[in-house]
């Protein structure tokens, strides 16, 4: 395998989230994923459990929108410093859960999210300063499910090569 650059010509990073809720089932923790892709190619990704066990997908979802919106600043403060863009953008980063889009955007503390711990509502913040935002992204086109869940065969050759992965 090798990963490939240039398949699109777009200096614009996009980035995907996506995790598996509660699918380890010895502690029922969460798996999140994550990758950021330029030029076809992925420049940045993670997967790892979530050290706490989430309630709900949407607050699953939420918490890996915080750690992927840590990781759009960061990827952002370094394409300024390299003089790769211009001037600050927007991050895009396409999430398949409404409910925690719709959080991301929504100011107003409801009851039912009040247990989601407070660095969590770091993304709101980030949304409202206009570092990133979250758009919906059907799952059947979610490159981050390769990195949080098992997949059949063709689905996960097909991630990859969305991934920028290309198989010899």
């Amino acid at each position: 395998m090798k990963l490939q650059f240039g398949a699109t010509p777009s200096k614009e990073v996009l980035g995907y989230c996506d995790v598996n809720w509660g699918g380890d089932l010895e502690d029922r923790r969460s798996t999140t994923g994550f990758v950021f892709i330029m030029g076809g190619g992925a420049i940045s990704w993670s997967n790892k459990r979530q050290p706490i066990i989430a309630l709900s997908t949407m607050e699953a979802e939420y918490m890996v929108n915080t750690q992927a919106t840590k990781e759009a600043i960061w990827i952002t403060k370094l394409m300024m410093d390299l003089r790769c863009m211009e001037k600050k953008k927007v991050m895009v980063i396409r999430c398949d859960n409404q409910g925690a889009i719709s959080l991301t955007k929504n100011p107003i503390h409801h009851a039912r999210t009040k247990h989601i711990d407070v660095q969590h509502h770091f993304v709101r913040e980030q949304v409202e300063n206009g570092e990133v935002q979250f758009e919906y992204c059907a799952t059947k086109h979610m490159v981050a499910d390769v990195l949080t869940k098992a997949l059949s065969k063709k689905r996960h050759h097909k991630l990859i090569n969305m991934f920028g992965l290309e198989t010899s």
